[in-house]
Protein backbone atom coordinates (compact mmCIF):
# COMPACT_ATOMS: atom_id res chain seq x y z
CA UNK A 1 0.00 0.00 0.00
CA UNK A 2 1.26 3.68 -0.99
CA UNK A 3 1.99 5.76 2.37
CA UNK A 4 1.20 9.05 2.35
CA UNK A 5 2.64 11.50 0.73
CA UNK A 6 5.66 12.69 3.08
CA UNK A 7 5.39 9.80 4.71
CA UNK A 8 7.31 6.94 5.26
CA UNK A 9 6.52 3.90 3.27
CA UNK A 10 6.75 0.69 4.72
CA UNK A 11 7.82 -2.69 3.03
CA UNK A 12 5.39 -5.54 3.02
CA UNK A 13 5.16 -7.57 6.27
CA UNK A 14 7.12 -11.39 5.59
CA UNK A 15 5.27 -13.22 8.19
CA UNK A 16 4.52 -12.88 11.89
CA UNK A 17 7.16 -15.30 12.58
CA UNK A 18 9.69 -13.31 11.01
CA UNK A 19 8.16 -10.33 12.89
CA UNK A 20 8.38 -11.58 16.34
CA UNK A 21 11.94 -12.46 16.12
CA UNK A 22 13.02 -9.56 15.32
CA UNK A 23 10.97 -7.81 18.50
CA UNK A 24 8.95 -6.23 15.48
CA UNK A 25 5.19 -5.25 17.15
CA UNK A 26 1.93 -4.15 15.89
CA UNK A 27 1.79 -0.17 16.07
CA UNK A 28 -1.16 -0.36 19.03
CA UNK A 29 -0.73 3.98 19.64
CA UNK A 30 1.94 3.23 22.69
CA UNK A 31 5.62 4.14 22.87
CA UNK A 32 8.37 2.89 24.94
CA UNK A 33 9.01 4.20 28.20
CA UNK A 34 12.08 5.87 26.68
CA UNK A 35 9.86 8.37 24.46
CA UNK A 36 6.93 9.87 26.02
CA UNK A 37 3.89 9.84 23.85
CA UNK A 38 1.50 12.10 23.15
CA UNK A 39 -0.32 13.05 26.38
CA UNK A 40 2.88 13.68 28.46
CA UNK A 41 4.17 15.87 25.99
CA UNK A 42 0.76 17.56 25.52
CA UNK A 43 0.82 17.83 29.50
CA UNK A 44 4.19 19.35 29.50
CA UNK A 45 3.31 21.90 26.37
CA UNK A 46 0.23 23.03 28.78
CA UNK A 47 1.88 23.25 31.78
CA UNK A 48 4.50 25.35 30.06
CA UNK A 49 2.33 27.82 28.42
CA UNK A 50 -0.18 28.31 31.82
CA UNK A 51 2.81 28.84 34.04
CA UNK A 52 5.13 31.00 31.71
CA UNK A 53 1.29 33.22 31.19
CA UNK A 54 1.04 33.22 34.91
CA UNK A 55 4.45 34.23 35.61
CA UNK A 56 4.68 36.85 32.79
CA UNK A 57 1.84 38.43 34.49
CA UNK A 58 3.62 38.83 37.87
CA UNK A 59 6.39 39.69 36.05
CA UNK A 60 4.81 42.90 34.99
CA UNK A 61 3.52 43.65 38.01
CA UNK A 62 6.77 43.84 39.52
CA UNK A 63 8.44 45.30 36.85
CA UNK A 64 6.15 47.95 37.22
CA UNK A 65 6.57 48.54 40.79
CA UNK A 66 10.28 48.43 40.47
CA UNK A 67 10.45 50.60 37.16
CA UNK A 68 9.50 54.30 36.21
CA UNK A 69 6.17 53.68 33.59
CA UNK A 70 7.86 55.58 30.46
CA UNK A 71 10.29 52.92 30.96
CA UNK A 72 8.08 49.94 31.58
CA UNK A 73 6.51 50.88 28.17
CA UNK A 74 9.57 51.41 26.54
CA UNK A 75 10.78 47.75 27.41
CA UNK A 76 7.56 46.41 26.83
CA UNK A 77 7.49 47.82 23.20
CA UNK A 78 11.25 46.58 22.51
CA UNK A 79 10.68 43.23 23.89
CA UNK A 80 7.07 43.11 21.80
CA UNK A 81 8.19 44.06 18.26
CA UNK A 82 11.52 41.76 18.87
CA UNK A 83 9.49 39.05 19.68
CA UNK A 84 7.31 39.12 16.91
CA UNK A 85 9.89 39.89 14.74
CA UNK A 86 11.74 36.35 15.89
CA UNK A 87 8.60 35.17 15.03
CA UNK A 88 7.78 35.79 11.82
CA UNK A 89 11.59 35.77 10.91
CA UNK A 90 11.31 31.60 11.99
CA UNK A 91 9.33 31.49 8.93
CA UNK A 92 7.46 28.50 10.34
CA UNK A 93 10.73 26.61 10.83
CA UNK A 94 9.65 25.46 14.19
CA UNK A 95 7.08 23.28 12.41
CA UNK A 96 9.62 22.06 10.06
CA UNK A 97 11.48 20.75 12.99
CA UNK A 98 8.49 18.83 14.45
CA UNK A 99 7.55 17.23 11.49
CA UNK A 100 11.00 16.31 9.64
CA UNK A 101 13.33 16.15 12.55
CA UNK A 102 11.64 12.92 13.65
CA UNK A 103 12.30 11.34 9.99
CA UNK A 104 15.40 13.02 9.31
CA UNK A 105 17.98 9.99 10.64
CA UNK A 106 21.65 11.21 10.21
CA UNK A 107 20.99 13.95 8.73
CA UNK A 108 19.17 15.52 12.00
CA UNK A 109 21.94 17.60 13.49
CA UNK A 110 22.62 19.30 9.64
CA UNK A 111 18.65 19.61 9.59
CA UNK A 112 18.93 22.03 12.64
CA UNK A 113 22.20 24.06 12.44
CA UNK A 114 21.05 24.79 9.40
CA UNK A 115 17.49 25.76 9.96
CA UNK A 116 18.38 27.37 13.49
CA UNK A 117 20.92 29.46 10.98
CA UNK A 118 18.23 30.48 8.45
CA UNK A 119 15.96 31.46 11.43
CA UNK A 120 18.44 33.62 13.33
CA UNK A 121 19.57 34.78 10.36
CA UNK A 122 16.03 36.22 8.80
CA UNK A 123 15.17 37.73 12.22
CA UNK A 124 18.18 39.46 12.54
CA UNK A 125 17.43 41.12 8.94
CA UNK A 126 13.98 42.31 9.93
CA UNK A 127 15.30 43.74 12.94
CA UNK A 128 17.66 45.75 10.47
CA UNK A 129 14.83 46.39 8.91
CA UNK A 130 12.57 47.88 11.84
CA UNK A 131 16.05 50.05 13.04
CA UNK A 132 15.08 51.94 9.14
CA UNK A 133 12.07 52.46 9.25
CA UNK A 134 10.43 51.48 12.79
CA UNK A 135 9.92 54.05 15.38
CA UNK A 136 13.09 53.83 17.11
CA UNK A 137 13.28 57.53 18.52
CA UNK A 138 10.59 56.34 20.93
CA UNK A 139 11.78 52.91 21.99
CA UNK A 140 15.61 53.19 22.23
CA UNK A 141 17.87 56.12 24.51
CA UNK A 142 20.97 55.67 22.29
CA UNK A 143 22.72 53.84 19.43
CA UNK A 144 24.03 51.27 22.00
CA UNK A 145 19.78 50.11 22.30
CA UNK A 146 19.47 50.11 19.01
CA UNK A 147 22.84 48.17 18.18
CA UNK A 148 21.43 45.77 20.86
CA UNK A 149 17.90 45.13 19.25
CA UNK A 150 19.21 42.50 16.18
CA UNK A 151 20.96 40.64 18.91
CA UNK A 152 17.71 40.41 21.09
CA UNK A 153 15.81 39.34 18.05
CA UNK A 154 18.18 36.85 16.99
CA UNK A 155 18.44 35.32 20.56
CA UNK A 156 14.42 35.49 20.92
CA UNK A 157 14.55 33.80 17.34
CA UNK A 158 16.90 31.09 18.62
CA UNK A 159 15.05 31.05 22.32
CA UNK A 160 11.69 29.94 20.61
CA UNK A 161 13.08 27.47 17.62
CA UNK A 162 14.53 25.70 20.21
CA UNK A 163 11.22 24.49 21.96
CA UNK A 164 9.90 23.00 18.63
CA UNK A 165 13.61 20.97 18.36
CA UNK A 166 12.50 19.42 21.85
CA UNK A 167 8.87 18.84 20.57
CA UNK A 168 10.49 17.12 17.46
CA UNK A 169 12.55 14.87 19.48
CA UNK A 170 9.14 14.15 21.42
CA UNK A 171 11.02 15.78 24.58
CA UNK A 172 8.51 18.76 25.67
CA UNK A 173 9.57 18.69 28.90
CA UNK A 174 12.65 20.17 28.19
CA UNK A 175 11.47 22.98 26.49
CA UNK A 176 8.99 23.74 29.34
CA UNK A 177 11.46 23.57 32.48
CA UNK A 178 13.46 26.24 30.28
CA UNK A 179 10.21 28.35 29.53
CA UNK A 180 9.58 28.22 33.03
CA UNK A 181 13.01 28.69 35.00
CA UNK A 182 13.54 31.85 32.05
CA UNK A 183 10.32 33.07 33.62
CA UNK A 184 11.70 33.01 37.11
CA UNK A 185 15.26 34.27 36.24
CA UNK A 186 14.67 37.09 33.85
CA UNK A 187 12.06 38.36 36.62
CA UNK A 188 15.27 38.14 38.99
CA UNK A 189 17.68 39.44 37.33
CA UNK A 190 15.52 42.41 36.02
CA UNK A 191 14.84 43.26 39.69
CA UNK A 192 18.52 42.73 40.58
CA UNK A 193 19.42 45.39 38.03
CA UNK A 194 16.57 48.13 38.90
CA UNK A 195 18.51 50.50 40.91
CA UNK A 196 21.04 50.93 38.72
CA UNK A 197 19.54 50.21 34.82
CA UNK A 198 16.83 51.51 32.89
CA UNK A 199 14.67 50.15 30.08
CA UNK A 200 17.42 48.56 28.68
CA UNK A 201 18.15 46.58 32.05
CA UNK A 202 14.37 45.05 31.23
CA UNK A 203 15.35 44.02 27.72
CA UNK A 204 19.16 42.91 28.62
CA UNK A 205 17.87 40.69 31.41
CA UNK A 206 15.06 39.36 29.34
CA UNK A 207 17.08 38.58 26.22
CA UNK A 208 20.06 37.39 27.66
CA UNK A 209 18.75 34.91 30.35
CA UNK A 210 16.43 33.45 27.06
CA UNK A 211 20.10 33.06 25.07
CA UNK A 212 21.54 31.70 28.27
CA UNK A 213 18.74 29.30 28.32
CA UNK A 214 18.64 28.44 24.45
CA UNK A 215 22.25 27.82 24.44
CA UNK A 216 22.21 25.00 27.47
CA UNK A 217 19.46 23.52 26.21
CA UNK A 218 21.17 23.24 22.52
CA UNK A 219 23.80 21.27 23.85
CA UNK A 220 21.73 18.61 25.56
CA UNK A 221 19.66 18.36 22.46
CA UNK A 222 22.78 17.80 20.41
CA UNK A 223 23.68 15.32 23.25
CA UNK A 224 20.28 13.41 22.74
CA UNK A 225 20.85 13.07 18.49
CA UNK A 226 24.21 11.74 19.66
CA UNK A 227 23.06 9.39 22.00
CA UNK A 228 20.56 8.30 19.51
CA UNK A 229 22.54 8.10 16.52
CA UNK A 230 24.07 4.80 17.75
CA UNK A 231 21.43 2.97 16.96
CA UNK A 232 21.47 3.14 12.86
CA UNK A 233 17.97 5.00 11.66
CA UNK A 234 17.32 5.40 8.14
CA UNK A 235 16.41 9.01 6.81
CA UNK A 236 13.27 9.17 5.62
CA UNK A 237 13.12 12.73 4.41
CA UNK A 238 11.10 13.91 1.61
CA UNK A 239 12.54 15.35 -1.31
CA UNK A 240 13.39 18.99 -0.96
CA UNK A 241 10.86 20.27 -3.11
CA UNK A 242 8.33 18.84 -1.07
CA UNK A 243 9.94 19.90 2.23
CA UNK A 244 9.89 23.37 0.71
CA UNK A 245 6.04 23.10 -0.29
CA UNK A 246 5.45 22.42 3.58
CA UNK A 247 7.96 25.72 4.80
CA UNK A 248 6.10 27.56 2.31
CA UNK A 249 2.16 26.58 3.22
CA UNK A 250 2.59 26.55 6.87
CA UNK A 251 4.48 29.75 6.74
CA UNK A 252 1.77 31.49 5.13
CA UNK A 253 -1.00 29.88 7.49
CA UNK A 254 1.52 31.71 10.27
CA UNK A 255 1.19 34.80 8.57
CA UNK A 256 -2.86 34.63 7.47
CA UNK A 257 -3.61 33.05 11.24
CA UNK A 258 -1.66 36.41 13.10
CA UNK A 259 -3.79 39.17 10.88
CA UNK A 260 -6.15 38.75 12.99
CA UNK A 261 -4.69 39.60 16.27
CA UNK A 262 -2.30 42.10 14.61
CA UNK A 263 -5.28 43.82 13.11
CA UNK A 264 -8.32 43.56 15.40
CA UNK A 265 -7.34 46.30 18.19
CA UNK A 266 -6.51 48.76 15.09
CA UNK A 267 -10.23 48.23 14.08
CA UNK A 268 -11.99 48.53 17.60
CA UNK A 269 -9.79 51.67 18.62
CA UNK A 270 -10.63 52.88 15.25
CA UNK A 271 -14.62 52.44 15.29
CA UNK A 272 -15.59 52.59 18.93
CA UNK A 273 -12.54 54.69 20.56
CA UNK A 274 -9.89 53.74 23.00
CA UNK A 275 -11.94 53.21 26.33
CA UNK A 276 -14.33 50.41 24.92
CA UNK A 277 -10.92 49.04 23.27
CA UNK A 278 -9.66 48.90 27.01
CA UNK A 279 -12.21 46.21 27.62
CA UNK A 280 -12.08 44.94 24.40
CA UNK A 281 -8.13 44.11 24.90
CA UNK A 282 -8.96 42.65 28.70
CA UNK A 283 -11.09 40.10 27.01
CA UNK A 284 -8.86 39.13 24.13
CA UNK A 285 -6.19 38.22 26.02
CA UNK A 286 -8.01 35.62 27.43
CA UNK A 287 -9.52 34.29 23.90
CA UNK A 288 -6.04 34.54 22.28
CA UNK A 289 -4.51 32.72 25.71
CA UNK A 290 -6.64 29.15 24.66
CA UNK A 291 -5.75 29.46 20.97
CA UNK A 292 -2.09 30.04 21.52
CA UNK A 293 -2.67 27.14 24.18
CA UNK A 294 -4.57 25.02 21.51
CA UNK A 295 -1.79 26.08 18.84
CA UNK A 296 1.12 24.48 20.83
CA UNK A 297 -0.88 21.50 21.23
CA UNK A 298 -0.10 20.54 17.55
CA UNK A 299 3.07 20.04 18.12
CA UNK A 300 3.36 16.69 20.02
CA UNK A 301 0.58 15.22 17.83
CA UNK A 302 2.71 16.29 14.31
CA UNK A 303 5.74 14.79 16.07
CA UNK A 304 4.78 11.49 17.21
CA UNK A 305 2.84 10.90 13.61
CA UNK A 306 5.88 11.93 11.69
CA UNK A 307 7.82 9.28 13.49
CA UNK A 308 6.10 6.24 12.40
CA UNK A 309 6.04 4.18 15.69
CA UNK A 310 2.20 4.60 16.76
CA UNK A 311 -1.15 3.81 15.16
CA UNK A 312 -1.92 7.10 13.28
CA UNK A 313 -5.69 6.05 13.84
CA UNK A 314 -5.07 5.42 17.65
CA UNK A 315 -3.08 8.79 17.39
CA UNK A 316 -5.38 11.06 15.45
CA UNK A 317 -8.49 10.18 17.70
CA UNK A 318 -6.69 10.75 21.14
CA UNK A 319 -5.45 14.18 19.45
CA UNK A 320 -8.82 15.41 18.17
CA UNK A 321 -10.33 13.92 21.73
CA UNK A 322 -7.88 16.33 23.63
CA UNK A 323 -8.00 19.63 21.41
CA UNK A 324 -11.92 19.45 21.47
CA UNK A 325 -11.55 19.15 25.64
CA UNK A 326 -9.60 21.72 25.82
CA UNK A 327 -11.32 24.09 23.57
CA UNK A 328 -15.07 22.69 25.40
CA UNK A 329 -13.39 23.33 28.93
CA UNK A 330 -12.29 26.76 27.92
CA UNK A 331 -15.18 27.63 26.72
CA UNK A 332 -17.27 26.66 29.46
CA UNK A 333 -14.70 28.12 32.06
CA UNK A 334 -14.63 31.48 30.04
CA UNK A 335 -18.48 31.45 30.54
CA UNK A 336 -18.58 30.67 33.71
CA UNK A 337 -15.77 32.22 35.54
CA UNK A 338 -14.30 34.89 33.26
CA UNK A 339 -16.92 37.49 34.22
CA UNK A 340 -15.40 36.54 37.78
CA UNK A 341 -12.00 37.75 36.44
CA UNK A 342 -13.05 40.64 34.33
CA UNK A 343 -14.57 42.28 37.60
CA UNK A 344 -11.22 41.90 39.59
CA UNK A 345 -10.51 44.45 36.76
CA UNK A 346 -13.10 46.72 37.42
CA UNK A 347 -17.05 47.07 37.12
CA UNK A 348 -16.97 48.47 33.80
CA UNK A 349 -14.73 45.99 32.51
CA UNK A 350 -17.32 42.91 33.43
CA UNK A 351 -20.15 45.06 32.59
CA UNK A 352 -18.73 46.13 28.94
CA UNK A 353 -16.29 43.12 28.53
CA UNK A 354 -18.77 40.03 29.55
CA UNK A 355 -21.38 40.00 26.57
CA UNK A 356 -18.08 39.42 24.19
CA UNK A 357 -16.48 37.05 26.29
CA UNK A 358 -18.88 34.52 26.52
CA UNK A 359 -19.95 34.76 22.72
CA UNK A 360 -16.23 34.53 21.59
CA UNK A 361 -15.49 31.53 23.72
CA UNK A 362 -18.48 29.74 22.00
CA UNK A 363 -16.21 29.98 18.80
CA UNK A 364 -13.49 28.22 20.32
CA UNK A 365 -14.54 24.77 19.46
CA UNK A 366 -14.87 25.76 15.93
CA UNK A 367 -11.11 26.98 16.38
CA UNK A 368 -10.38 23.67 17.38
CA UNK A 369 -11.97 22.10 14.44
CA UNK A 370 -9.42 24.15 12.37
CA UNK A 371 -6.24 23.37 14.08
CA UNK A 372 -6.86 20.10 14.06
CA UNK A 373 -6.98 20.38 10.14
CA UNK A 374 -3.54 22.02 10.37
CA UNK A 375 -2.15 19.12 12.02
CA UNK A 376 -3.34 16.71 9.94
CA UNK A 377 -2.34 18.83 7.12
CA UNK A 378 1.18 19.09 8.31
CA UNK A 379 1.57 15.42 8.87
CA UNK A 380 0.55 14.60 5.19
CA UNK A 381 2.43 17.37 4.03
CA UNK A 382 -0.87 18.82 2.06
CA UNK A 383 -0.91 22.47 3.77
CA UNK A 384 -2.58 24.51 0.80
CA UNK A 385 -6.28 23.75 1.84
CA UNK A 386 -5.35 24.56 5.10
CA UNK A 387 -3.91 27.81 4.00
CA UNK A 388 -6.75 29.06 2.07
CA UNK A 389 -9.24 28.30 4.63
CA UNK A 390 -7.53 30.42 7.08
CA UNK A 391 -7.06 33.31 4.78
CA UNK A 392 -10.62 33.28 3.86
CA UNK A 393 -11.38 32.78 8.14
CA UNK A 394 -9.11 35.83 8.67
CA UNK A 395 -10.66 37.87 5.83
CA UNK A 396 -14.23 37.45 7.07
CA UNK A 397 -13.35 38.07 10.37
CA UNK A 398 -11.77 41.41 9.79
CA UNK A 399 -14.51 42.38 7.53
CA UNK A 400 -17.53 41.73 9.61
CA UNK A 401 -15.85 43.19 12.70
CA UNK A 402 -15.60 46.95 10.47
CA UNK A 403 -18.77 46.65 9.77
CA UNK A 404 -20.72 45.39 12.64
CA UNK A 405 -18.84 47.51 15.29
CA UNK A 406 -20.20 50.84 14.46
CA UNK A 407 -23.66 49.77 15.73
CA UNK A 408 -22.96 46.75 17.94
CA UNK A 409 -20.34 47.44 20.10
CA UNK A 410 -17.25 45.28 21.20
CA UNK A 411 -19.76 42.16 21.11
CA UNK A 412 -20.11 42.22 17.30
CA UNK A 413 -16.22 41.01 17.37
CA UNK A 414 -17.41 37.78 19.09
CA UNK A 415 -19.86 37.17 16.18
CA UNK A 416 -17.53 38.00 13.84
CA UNK A 417 -15.03 35.48 15.27
CA UNK A 418 -18.02 32.56 15.30
CA UNK A 419 -18.65 33.38 11.53
CA UNK A 420 -15.04 33.32 10.74
CA UNK A 421 -14.65 29.75 12.59
CA UNK A 422 -17.40 28.48 10.86
CA UNK A 423 -16.73 29.25 7.34
CA UNK A 424 -13.48 27.74 8.12
CA UNK A 425 -14.87 24.32 9.51
CA UNK A 426 -17.46 24.29 6.61
CA UNK A 427 -14.46 24.08 4.30
CA UNK A 428 -12.08 21.69 6.02
CA UNK A 429 -14.54 19.40 7.31
CA UNK A 430 -15.17 17.03 4.29
CA UNK A 431 -11.04 17.14 3.52
CA UNK A 432 -10.46 16.58 7.19
CA UNK A 433 -12.85 13.00 7.41
CA UNK A 434 -10.61 12.36 4.24
CA UNK A 435 -7.45 12.73 5.79
CA UNK A 436 -8.56 10.92 8.95
CA UNK A 437 -9.87 8.40 7.18
CA UNK A 438 -6.81 8.00 5.03
CA UNK A 439 -4.88 7.46 8.20
CA UNK A 440 -7.11 4.66 9.40
CA UNK A 441 -6.42 2.76 5.79
CA UNK A 442 -2.67 3.10 6.54
CA UNK A 443 -2.86 1.52 9.78
CA UNK A 444 -2.09 -0.46 12.18
CA UNK A 445 0.52 -2.01 10.45
CA UNK A 446 3.63 -3.54 11.04
CA UNK A 447 6.90 -1.57 12.18
CA UNK A 448 8.95 -0.87 9.10
CA UNK A 449 11.59 -3.39 8.50
CA UNK A 450 13.85 -1.78 5.56
CA UNK A 451 12.93 2.20 5.21
CA UNK A 452 14.02 3.86 1.85
CA UNK A 453 13.94 7.61 1.74
CA UNK A 454 12.14 8.21 -1.59
CA UNK A 455 14.16 11.04 -2.45
CA UNK A 456 16.51 12.06 0.96
CA UNK A 457 17.13 16.28 0.95
CA UNK A 458 17.19 18.50 3.74
CA UNK A 459 17.01 21.88 4.59
CA UNK A 460 20.59 23.14 3.68
CA UNK A 461 20.17 21.70 -0.09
Amino acid sequence: MAALEGTPRFCAARGPGRQRRRGHRRRTGRVSPSQPGIARNSLAVAISGIATAGLGLIYWIVIGRLYPATEVGAAAAVVFAASMLAAFGNLGLGAYFERFLPVAGPASARLLTDGLAVGVLFGGLLAAGFLAFGPVEEMFADVWQMAFFPVAVASLSLFALIDHVCIGLQRAEWSAAKNIVHAVVKLVAAAAVAAVAGRQGIVATWVLTALIGAVILWVIVIREIRRRAVVPVPQVLPSWRDQRRFIVGNYGIYVASSLTPLLLPMIVIGQVGAGQNAYFAMVWQLITAVIVLLTMLIGPYVAEASAGSTDLRHLTYRFIAIMMGVAGAATAGLSTIGPLFLRLAGDDYADNGTPLLRVASAALPLAAVGLIFVAVSRVRNRLWPALAAQVAGALVNLGLATALLGGHGIVAVGWSTIASEALIVLLVIVPLIRGVRAFVRTGPTPDQESVRSTAPGALSK
